[in-house]
């Protein structure tokens, strides 16, 4: 009998084991789109990974920069340039440039992310009021940072397909949508990233660098701008200068482009510094490693690259320093006192002529390091701070909108409104910050117009702005032309150079957009 009993049971197991349900494991380690947002662990870490494409290849730890401060004439080529870099300075960049096919793959990875968190969030089922918070804030979090990679892909290069959810990267081949349309979409995410988004002193001290409500008021203000709808912009910047809201100008710009300081300025940044458990990682991860090698590294090696005692690879350019020279109001010549923030000389243009103040060796003499007459960056550099650098490892946070952007938006879209009183004390805040003399009229609106385009110039010279300013004001062929003639005898500058060309690995992969471009460029 006990044997029976034992055969019986011994069958019974082999069946059981043997059963489609006990053999249908599932693997508690393995995420999928469906499975990932469960909590809001999993939920904050898969929207900070939405950051990450802002780092990647074409964008702030190395290529941005280099595309728009040399595209702008802020930066010129120095001796050590070298490979499709190169181009920029000369206008001579062609579809196959590398930088310009990385600035596009990594604003649509961007999206891509963007889009993911969007659709993950939906599907979200949250039981406590702090998830279903969270929710909330994330999907503003995506729809901001859509928006701004929509943003440089427009004013890039005109018409672009438009992803407008997850589903919509599934199709390999799509048409350009018009330029119209795209506008369209980013003030309708902006608006709603608006509303879902929180304040910049409600986040949590670790949450520092997030998109905020006044991250999203300014893009939105800033694309109502460019779209040259004046009234509009007036409307959404000016909120920022009041409560809720507490910008506030920065006492010296040092404060954020050497001492990296947490100030009141900053509206959003590219963070370089130790974020969310990500820190330095390998020094060279601007060379491709965002996504393998790279260690989670955030840093940039800007000031590795524009640094006179490291790499120098550019020097700060002949029209950028002569337009910091101009009269004032007695028609006397002025030398603006950013110079001194901005750029290290021999003492004959108005630079910073030391550096190492804060060296343990003391001060040098930055005319004893190099030749004559050659004007390097002091903008986003630690010289004031280290001898030199070593390896690419800057933490100074880039710049993407800031509050003195703000303020000189706001003047230029008075001007243009034909409301010239309404814009000079706004040019002025940000001028006395550094000490520049403050004008007691700015004249006509012809006049004004010229004040801004120059304050813009000078106060966000290195920040890669004015190459889309030149654009948008319909200038840039014959600024850059009359630039480059004094300091170079040459005019490369045609007039199809106010867009990028649609990257050549795009073409090749999306037929149908590549019928549609013209003239192998655009």
């Amino acid at each position: 009998m006990k044997r029976k009993i034992l055969y019986t049971l011994i069958v019974a197991l082999f069946v059981g084991a043997c059963s489609k349900d006990t053999l249908d494991v599932k693997n508690e380690n393995r995420y999928d789109g469906s499975s990932f947002f469960t909590n809001a662990t999993t939920a904050t870490e898969a929207t900070t990974a939405m950051y990450s494409p802002l780092l990647y290849q074409g964008m702030f730890e190395r290529e941005f920069y280099f595309i728009f401060d040399l595209l702008g004439n802020d930066a010129d080529k120095n001796f050590p340039l070298q490979g499709s870099l190169l181009d920029f300075p000369l206008y001579t960049h062609t579809p196959n440039s590398g930088e310009l096919n990385y600035l596009f793959n990594s604003c649509y990875k961007l999206i891509f992310r963007a889009n993911f968190v969007i659709d993950m969030a939906e599907k979200w089922a949250t039981k406590t009021d702090a998830d279903a918070a969270l929710k909330v804030r994330i999907t503003g979090e995506a729809k901001f940072l859509k928006s701004l990679a929509y943003f440089w892909l427009v004013t890039c290069y005109g018409d672009v397909p438009l992803k407008a959810k997850l589903e919509d990267h599934f199709i390999l081949q799509s048409e350009r949508t018009p330029k119209a349309e795209i506008w369209a979409d980013i003030e309708l995410n902006l608006k709603d990233a608006i509303d879902k988004l929180p304040l910049a002193s409600e986040y949590a001290a670790a949450d520092y660098g997030r998109a905020s409500k006044g991250a999203a008021v300014a893009m939105l203000g800033k694309v109502y701008l460019y779209e040259k709808k004046y009234s509009e912009a007036i409307t959404e910047l000016t909120k920022l200068t009041a409560a809720p809201y507490d910008y506030a100008l920065a006492s010296s710009l040092d404060d954020m482009f050497i001492n990296d300081l947490k100030t009141k300025e900053t509206i959003f940044a590219v963070m370089h510094g130790e974020w969310q458990g990500w820190g330095v990682g390998n020094a060279y991860i601007m060379f491709g490693g965002q996504e393998s090698w790279g260690g989670k590294g955030t840093h940039t090696g800007r000031a590795m690259e524009y640094g006179f005692n490291d790499w120098w690879n550019v020097l700060v350019s002949k029209a950028l320093v002569t337009a910091f020279t101009y009269k004032d109001e007695s028609n006397a010549n002025y030398t603006d006192p950013r110079a001194a923030k901005t750029y290290y000389d021999d003492g004959t243009k108005g630079g910073d002529t030391e550096f190492c103040d804060q060296c343990p060796g003391g001060k040098k003499v930055y005319a004893d390091k190099v030749k004559e007459g050659q004007v390097s960056w002091r903008k986003y550099e630690l010289y004031e701070k280290r001898e030199n650098y070593g390896q690419p490892d800057s933490y100074i946070n880039s710049q993407v909108i800031r509050y003195a952007d703000v303020l000189l938006m706001l003047a230029e879209c008075y001007i243009e409104n034909n409301q010239v009183a309404s814009a000079l004390p706004l040019i002025n805040s940000v001028r006395t910050r550094s000490a520049a003399f403050a004008y007691t009229t700015l004249g006509s609106q012809d006049q004004a117009r010229t004040i801004v385009r120059r304050e813009r110039q000078l106060e966000l010279a290195g920040e890669q702005s004015r190459f889309f300013d030149l654009v948008r004001w319909g200038i840039l062929e014959q600024t850059i032309n009359a630039e480059k003639q004094i300091s170079a005898g040459t005019q490369p500058v045609k007039p199809y150079h106010v867009l990028l060309p649609i990257p050549q690995s795009e073409r090749d992969s999306n037929p149908k957009l590549n019928a549609q471009v013209k003239d192998n460029w655009n």
